[in-house]
């Protein structure tokens, strides 16, 4: 498992390492690709559009955009935790379904 999370802040040479990656990970404002156990990252925030739609475009085919994030040391454990925020209740007290 990866422990480790190195940022680069050149979007050249985080597009060399990406490229080599089987997927890119895209959690706003970060892009994560990882090579062999380490994982890299850029920050996105601040990044000029024109450097944004060059990135975007050359990883279409390979980024994952992560709606949510659920910790949990089992799949047990992620099923509960999944339930309970799929019936937890509302301002008005109903559950969600």
């Amino acid at each position: 498992m990866v422990r480790e999370f190195l940022e680069i802040e050149d979007l050249e040479t985080f597009m060399r390492v990406a490229e080599h990656s089987p997927l890119v990970i895209r959690r706003d404002p970060y892009l994560f690709a990882q090579y062999f156990a380490m994982m890299f990252f850029i920050d996105l925030a601040g990044m000029e559009s024109k450097d944004l739609r060059r990135i975007f475009g050359m990883l279409r085919g390979k980024t994952i955009v992560v709606k949510g994030i659920v910790e949990a040391s089992t799949i047990g454990e992620f099923i509960e935790k999944m339930e309970e925020a799929r019936v937890k209740p509302d301002s008005r007290g109903y559950g969600r379904a």
